[in-house]
Order: structure tokens, then sequence, then C-alpha cells
């Protein structure tokens, strides 16, 4: 299973959750319809572009390649220095 197949439905969850608090919100303070389609339908773009930054951070920090060191005894080195200091 690719990633984007296992991150398909996370945009939609997210915009549809932040419509449902928009139009519970709407209601709850009693707003005009006019007035809260056009809050929702704010809400809606707003988290859309929002999840999409996210989703693409997500896939480039995933994607990103552990740094090896160049030399396998430097590390030796400092693990055997930080040992000894957290001994004394």
């Amino acid at each position: 299973m690719s990633d984007k197949e296992k991150n398909r439905n996370i945009r939609a969850i997210i915009v549809l959750s932040a419509a449902l608090i928009a139009l519970l919100l709407n209601i709850k303070y009693k707003r005009e319809m006019v007035k809260s389609l056009l809050i929702v339908l704010v809400v809606i773009i707003v988290f859309y572009i929002i999840s999409t930054i996210a989703l693409i951070a997500i896939d480039k920090i995933r994607k990103l390649e552990r740094v090896q060191p160049v030399n396998s005894s430097e590390t030796k080195e400092e693990g055997v220095e930080e040992d000894s200091e957290k001994q004394g």
C-alpha cells in the first residue's frame, strides 16, 4: 500500500470535521443562513489548504534519509565519551 493510499482520507476528515465544528458554532450563535454558509465555505477552503500543506510536509519528512556518519570510528569514540560522562 503506497503512502498516497494511506493518506487518502486524512484531508477529507480534517476538512469535514472543521466544517462540522463551524456549522455547530453557527447554529449555537444563531447566525443567518447566508452568513453561516459563507463562514463554512471559508473554513473548508482554509482547512483544505492547511491539510494539503501538512500532508506535503509529512511526506517530505517520511522520505528524508537518515544521515550516516562518514567514519564509523568517530561515532564509536563519541559513544565512549558520552558513556563516561553519564557515569561520572
